[in-house]
């Protein structure tokens, strides 16, 4: 059998985040050698975006962490449908564009999704989703087209669930805040028991910028740079 894959995921950079916390994070991962998959809500202050920015220059990807800047929640996205979610997604991607800051795709509050939120995903050309059972890429109308599946294991100490077949994806759901001796044991442990980390060149292949559309040209560019 395969080895599981490891993704990091760190939430909590909203206003006011925490910037030494992550940056120490960040330089434990590094010395690990394990990337980071930074969640940023759609309206960040422009210090937190200039982190994400330059976090995803290095290789590691920024995904899209909600679309209100109020706090969110629960299972919010669970039952939205494909009109509904793709208004939220245009209004946080409004605000994530005003501060230049390009994402490579969406977790939402809570893990779940409605297959309505994964169309409006698809539409809005964020193909890569996070979510309760793993890692997914989405086609074109929003179904999942190949997925790292996994449950998401958060920072409190919880026995894992006996499973007839093993995940093939650790996810460890890390706040930017958690304390570094924590989240270092947690990643140690995953490391040891022989996961290999997941980083931003597999979840989504990287594209040159964004180019003007001109008539006849084929290609679909996506909004990652």
């Amino acid at each position: 059998m395969a080895a599981a894959r490891l993704l990091v995921s760190v939430s909590g950079l909203g206003p006011g985040a925490p910037l030494d916390a992550a940056v120490a994070l960040a330089d434990a991962l590094d010395a690990r050698r394990v990337p980071a998959t930074w969640l940023v809500g759609p309206r960040p202050h422009p210090e937190v975006a200039s982190w994400a920015t330059a976090r995803r220059r290095v290789g590691e990807a920024v995904l899209l962490h909600g679309t209100r800047p109020d706090a969110e929640s629960g299972r919010p996205y669970r039952r939205l449908p494909a009109h509904e979610a793709g208004l939220r997604l245009t209004a946080a991607l409004r605000s994530r564009d005003a501060l230049a800051l390009a994402v490579d795709g969406f977790a939402a509050p809570g893990w779940a999704v409605s297959a309505g939120t994964r169309t409006a995903l698809a539409a809005a050309d964020l193909g890569l989703l996070v979510d309760d059972a793993g890692v997914h890429r989405l086609a074109a109308d929003g179904a999942v087209r190949t997925s790292w599946r996994g449950p998401v294991a958060g920072v409190e100490a919880r026995r894992a669930p006996r499973r007839r077949v093993e995940p093939d994806l650790v996810h460890l759901a890390l706040p930017v805040g958690v304390p570094l001796a924590t989240a270092e044991a947690l990643v140690d442990a995953a490391l040891d028991s022989g996961a290999t980390p997941l980083g931003a060149g597999e979840l989504v292949p990287r594209r040159g910028p964004r180019r003007p559309r001109v008539a006849g040209d084929p290609e679909n560019w996506s909004i990652t740079a």
